[in-house]
């Protein structure tokens, strides 16, 4: 995979900082980083720019900027929702028996924070860290719902959504709606729209405010989850949402 130069140089410069020597001359960063002046000036500049890097107070060299310590708070926030979450799903994975997800957004897709449960036969094999297109999924719909009918379709984009079985929502305006409905109803349905023989229920994880930070979900072959089951496992989903919630905001996690 090709590296961007530029990126590649701008990288180099912060990490060049270090507990011991937390503000830089210009001059020995590009000593530090094997830069000229003239290009590590506008890369420094275009850092302070977006909060990165700034001036030190007499104004003689740089620091590191307060947007990475933002960027490590979403960073330890997500790992914290993930230890917060963690008896809350075990505790549905052993009641229902089944694979239990929590998973957040990242762009048109989903990522598989934690997973809890037995393995068995006819289950979806996923992996911690991994993806998949948010449009087909449970959780991935739960997400997008979260968002205004706007953001989603910027985050989607102007590509064509990918059918992976034939229940696999593929006309924007269809998935527009169906976005509203689970806004309304407060959950969503995978019919086995990502994997065959594979279906879900999900629940939105919200803050303080009211947004939705992440999804957990239940997943089960089709022939263990009918109507009834699915029905029990939505009380189940909901519930254990509900209670993840009331930690996440006594706790304060935001991501």
């Amino acid at each position: 995979m090709p590296v961007l130069s530029s990126v590649s140089k701008a990288l180099t410069l912060l990490d060049s900082f270090s507990a011991e020597k937390p503000e830089l001359t210009l001059t020995e960063l590009c000593r530090r980083a094997g830069a000229h002046k003239s290009s590590a000036f506008r890369l420094l500049a275009t850092l302070e720019a977006h909060g990165f890097v700034e001036k030190s107070p007499a104004g003689r060299g740089y620091r590191l900027g307060w947007k990475l310590a933002e960027l490590a708070g979403r960073l330890l926030s997500r790992y914290g929702l993930r230890e917060l979450a963690a008896p809350f799903m075990e505790e549905l994975a052993e009641r229902s028996g089944e694979i239990v997800h929590l998973s957040i957004l990242e762009g048109a897709q989903i990522v598989y924070l934690d997973k809890r449960g037995r393995s068995q036969p006819l289950t979806v094999a996923t992996t911690v860290g991994g993806r998949s297109p948010a449009h087909a999924s449970a959780m991935g719909k739960v997400l997008l719902a979260g968002l205004s009918s706007g953001e989603a379709r910027r985050v989607l984009g102007a590509r064509r959504l990918e059918r992976f079985t034939p229940t696999t929502i593929t006309d924007r305006r269809l998935l527009a709606r169906e976005l509203e409905a689970i806004r309304r109803r407060g959950y969503a349905t995978d019919d086995e729209e990502t994997f065959p023989g594979i279906r879900c229920v999900a629940a939105p994880l919200r803050d303080g405010a009211g947004r939705v930070l992440a999804a957990i979900s239940v997943t089960a072959p089709a022939q263990r989850m009918d109507t009834r089951r699915r029905n029990e496992m939505r009380t189940w989903v909901t519930d254990t949402a509900a209670r993840i919630g009331e930690r996440i905001r006594a706790g304060g996690i935001n991501l």
